[in-house]
């Protein structure tokens, strides 16, 4: 499994079990939106609470390769 895909993976099955994580990431963005229309790229990397979740996820399931391919590690 490519690296990216799941790291996504990941944080979408933490947020379907997190609800209250999810609906807060929810506001974050629907406030960003109303705020700046259609998000760019800059205006993702600059929501606090994305970062927080995307951070915390890479933290908590770090992803290690052995040899060719990534290993999904729960530290």
């Amino acid at each position: 499994m490519e690296t990216t895909s799941g790291a996504l993976s990941r944080i979408f099955d933490l947020l379907s079990h997190h609800q209250d994580v999810q609906e807060r990431l929810r506001q974050e963005i629907l406030a960003a939106r109303k705020e700046h229309g259609e998000l760019s790229f800059d205006n993702l990397m600059a929501l606090p609470y994305l970062d927080a979740v995307c951070r915390e996820t890479l933290r908590v399931y770090v992803l290690v390769y052995s040899g060719s391919s990534p290993l999904n590690i729960c530290l």
